[in-house]
């Protein structure tokens, strides 16, 4: 074998150090818009089959496999960017043909190379051959996948070119040096096999499952439905997954829809076992869960699963009770009012009128005061700040002290457009598409879609935003290469409805605004910007950003804003309104 030239050692150089940083963005970014997706690949591809025409130069005995599969590489990594346009499943099948390529070739290779080096060699050929079948036999593989896998592979294939630049440099290297690096580059491969069968392994599992339940009789409305709202139709207790030492029940009754129309909707109110005397109440509203009947908490294997569960289990302990609304449409027959806020605030203050009608918790001389806190997470924010501007006419004899909004859906067309191209915002532009296509029929939202869409709509809006739909969601949405509603889609009258639908904060009643500073849904600069425009003389305010935190962990159990809403909402009750340190409030 000829020794490398210098232009075969820059070659190794540079390709290895630029494909260990491609790696490492792939790898971190997989979630990322699907079009920085594609020119990353595209670019890892073409630096990796660069430096295989580079060695190939230098291998007379696999210059021709190696020369072919770096053409290829090369090759694809130009062309992948062209094919934006197009759908995963033709992506994955170009894609799978690669591999199988590139696998067979590393196989003739490894028949005409070094025999110490065959074993290794057939690990990294079958990895390639069954990443094909992977690929093409699965075409709903994710792009997140597809980076994962791809970032690991450039960073893998950068560091064994970086060692070929600096092994001629290094001082001899003892024998058993070699050979546990010989033993350890085996092993690397191995698992890059066994990652692969896995990966398929698990993609066909989140394909296969769903956590989500059916609903039983308890949501069907009973023959005799009283006319008035707040109306308390049925309660059972609820056992399943309840916070330690409490008592809940999953409650039936009546509400009204975004038009005023009757409704009804289902929820679950919670108290701790201890609880004795008129306890204040924190009316919850849940964050996305999806637009079909099963997403109901109330129904699921956690109704719990939601929120800052740490500040919520400290306000249950400390004499409080806990009401949460499933919405409209979720549990009960829809359709759902997705980030419709008239139809979350009735149904948030009807169930807190509702509970207070419990007779279980009469009997056990318990009784819900008329004071009320609301609070809510992203689209229970939306319905947060909604719920309180609502309540004097809506629910008048309810006392709303103030409000919690978490990571509010507040600008709902910057949201629209802001997230349009990554795998979260198609699924909640699924949701918007399939509600309002039902609730605003004027809209012609259908007509809008394209055909692509139209099925992704069809398909993603079937998913719950929980558990293992969640995760099934995502895999399906990253398989489309073009917005839900594209920035022509969001004009005209459905950006006038989307801009009616979003938040204002209601004069009267203190307002804590929480939000994750590394958040990728609700971006804080759209936050911020709701912040400075709410901030009216009368306005009571504050606003503050968590350092670190994205969207879900805002609320995680490590999350310093649970302290933080603990002491607001003590505060609310005492009738002394004191924001977290460090708030940001308006200036009369």
């Amino acid at each position: 074998m000829a020794q490398p030239d210098s232009t075969s050692n820059f070659a190794r150089f540079l390709g290895g150090v630029l494909l260990i940083a491609l790696g490492l963005v792939l790898m971190l970014n997989s979630a990322s818009a699907v079009r920085l997706i594609i020119w990353l690949l595209g670019a890892g591809l073409l630096i990796a089959g660069l430096v295989r025409l580079a060695e190939a130069q230098q291998d007379s005995v696999r210059r021709w496999p190696v020369m072919l599969s770096g053409g290829l590489l090369a090759l694809s990594g130009v062309a992948l960017p062209l094919w934006h346009r197009a759908s995963l499943p033709v992506l994955a099948l170009a894609t799978s043909l690669v591999l199988l390529l590139g696998g067979v070739l590393r196989l003739a290779a490894v028949l005409r190379g070094q025999r110490q080096h065959s074993f290794r060699g057939a690990l990294t050929a079958l990895a390639g051959v069954f990443g094909a079948a992977l690929v093409m036999f699965w075409p709903r593989l994710s792009l997140w996948v597809l980076g994962v896998a791809f970032g690991g592979w450039l960073f893998l294939l950068g560091v064994h070119c970086l060692w070929s630049f600096l092994r001629p440099r290094l001082p001899a290297i003892p024998g058993w040096l070699r050979a546990a690096r010989s033993a350890s580059l085996t092993g690397l491969s191995a698992i890059g096999l066994v990652a692969v069968l896995g990966l398929g392994t698990i993609t066909a599992f989140l394909h296969s499952q769903s956590d989500t339940a059916a609903a039983d009789d308890f949501y069907l409305p009973p023959a005799s439905v009283p006319a008035a709202h707040g109306q308390l139709l049925r309660a059972e207790p609820l056992a399943k997954s309840t916070p330690p030492n409490t008592l809940a029940w999953r409650i039936l009754y009546t509400t009204q829809g975004h038009d005023g129309s009757p409704a009804i909707a289902s929820g679950v109110v919670t108290v701790a076992e201890s609880a004795t005397g008129t306890l204040p109440v924190i009316s919850w509203a849940n964050g996305t869960k999806g637009v079909m009947s099963q997403c109901a908490l109330s129904m699921g294997p956690n109704p719990y699963d939601d929120g800052p569960a740490a500040a919520r289990e400290t306000m249950l302990a400390g004499g409080w009770a806990v009401v949460a609304t499933d919405y409209v449409g979720l549990g009960t027959a829809g359709p759902h009012p997705y980030l419709i806020p008239a139809a979350e605030a009735y149904a948030v203050l009807d169930a807190t009128l509702a509970a207070g009608q419990l007779q279980d918790l009469h009997s056990r001389g318990v009784r819900l005061g008329q004071s009320s806190v609301v609070w809510g997470h992203s689209q229970g924010g939306h319905a947060a700040l909604a719920t309180a501007e609502a309540a004097g006419d809506y629910a008048p004899n309810l006392e709303i002290l103030g409000i919690a909004a978490m990571a509010p859906a507040t600008n709902l067309p910057e949201l629209a457009e802001s997230v349009a191209d990554t795998a979260a915002g198609k699924i909640i532009s699924s949701y918007i598409a399939a509600s309002w296509n039902q609730l605003y029929p004027d809209l012609g939202i259908d007509e809008r879609l394209t055909t692509r869409s139209r099925m992704a709509v069809n398909q993603l809006s079937q998913n719950c935003f929980s558990g293992t739909g969640a995760l099934t969601g995502l895999a399906q949405a990253s398989q489309l290469f073009e917005p839900i509603l594209s920035s022509e889609a969001l004009d005209g009258q459905l950006h006038s409805v989307l801009k009616r639908n979003s938040s204002i904060v209601p004069a009267g009643y203190p307002a804590f605004i929480a939000q994750g500073a590394a958040d990728s849904l609700v971006l804080p600069s759209m936050q911020r910007e709701f912040f400075r425009s709410s901030c009216t003389p009368d306005a009571q305010i504050g606003y503050l950003e968590y350092s670190g935190l994205d969207h879900m962990p805002l609320v995680g159990a490590d999350s310093a804003l649970n302290e933080d809403l603990v002491a607001f909402t003590h505060s609310l009750l005492e009738g002394k309104p004191a924001f977290p340190e460090g708030s940001t409030l308006c200036r009369k």
